[in-house]
């Protein structure tokens, strides 16, 4: 089951960071009067692409320049400058680092036979392909995964994530016949705590005194009495005449469901917690109420046997990661002036 969550979470990281990169918002097409806006060593980078990023970098952009500057969004913001930064360069830089990371991905990709075209011109060919298959599955009452038509922001984001993939699935075959069982359980002891480690389950108890005047004051002075005698807090909330409510209770996320925000919560904050530690008093509407953390219990790590594929899975992950950073310090990327500095965001 782990093993099965950890792939599930690999692919989900890669469609989000492509989704984080290109936003969902409205991208412009391009046809036969695309211009290059910038190359990538020998490769062509449309104006009409760089567009979708820079446009899809607008509302992180004036965010930071609020946040750094307190700079109100209006008609003169994109020329203005502040402290010496200027919105749309800052934007057109953002966008750039974006653009050139994906593309060196697809460099990549071009080189072990996943795709054999990245050019946006070939990317839209690819959209439309895909919107009207769909369309005729439909007119055939054929079933269909996904939206019946995607945007074309939205089919980006998917059609990159899906290559990165099918890169990824090439890279562990070749992986499984190359690598010797020692070099894979050696990367498996240098990643088992961060990826395979079952977490923790937590043993608590949430004392509580329902709400009346004073009552989150009364807590206050038991919390402190139990801590400075270090007797129990039954005994402390005895000693000041006051009647509590303590909950005997265990927390183990397996146990729990995804959408119960509290208990995840909790387990956040118990994973800072030393045993025996009260967290701070709480208020609801009937009660006012504290935790107090009494054991917490490693689950260990799951055994290498088990997840062997997620190891070499992440291995190659890590390959990809390490080898597109490598690119990007040595990719020659030269811009286009005459077209690169006429690009600006539309408002």
């Amino acid at each position: 089951m782990k093993e099965k969550r950890l792939l599930i979470a690999l692919a989900s990281i890669l469609i989000l960071f492509i989704a984080g990169a290109f936003g969902l918002g409205s991208m412009p097409s391009t046809g036969s009067n695309a211009k290059t806006a910038f190359t990538i060593d020998k490769y062509n980078v449309s104006d009409r692409e760089f567009e979708a990023f820079l446009q899809n970098n607008k509302a992180l952009t004036t965010s930071y320049f609020k946040r750094t500057y307190n700079a109100d969004y209006g008609k003169s913001f994109w020329t203005s400058t502040f402290n010496g930064e200027n919105p749309l360069a800052y934007a057109k830089q953002k966008a750039l680092d974006e653009l050139t990371k994906v593309k060196v991905e697809q460099i990549i990709m071009m080189e072990n036979g996943i795709v054999s075209d990245i050019s946006y011109e070939a990317f839209l060919q690819s959209y439309e392909q895909e919107n009207k298959d769909r369309a005729k599955k439909i007119a055939n009452n054929q079933p269909i995964y996904g939206p019946q038509k995607y945007g074309i922001a939205e089919y980006y984001s998917y059609y990159q994530s899906m290559n990165v993939q099918k890169l990824i699935d090439k890279w562990t075959k070749e992986a499984k016949s190359t690598m010797s069982g020692d070099e894979l359980k050696a990367y498996y002891d240098k990643v088992k705590q961060r990826y395979f480690h079952k977490g923790y389950a937590f043993d608590y108890e949430k004392i509580s005194i329902h709400t009346e005047a004073g009552k989150q004051e009364q807590l206050t002075k038991i919390r402190q009495a139990s801590i400075e005698k270090n007797i129990p807090v039954d005994e402390a909330a005895a000693s000041l005449g006051v009647a509590v409510t303590t909950e005997q209770l265990t927390l183990d996320l397996e146990e729990t469901s995804k959408e119960d925000t509290l208990s995840q919560n909790l387990y956040t904050r118990f994973l800072d917690f030393s045993t025996g530690e009260y967290s701070e008093i709480e208020q609801s509407d009937s009660e006012a109420y504290m935790y107090r953390l009494v054991a917490k219990r490693d689950k260990g790590l799951e055994k290498y046997e088990d997840v062997k594929s997620s190891v070499i899975q992440l291995y190659v992950k890590e390959m990809l990661e390490t080898e597109v950073v490598k690119r990007l310090k040595e990719t020659k990327v030269q811009l286009n002036k005459e077209v690169f500095h006429k690009i600006t965001i539309k408002t």
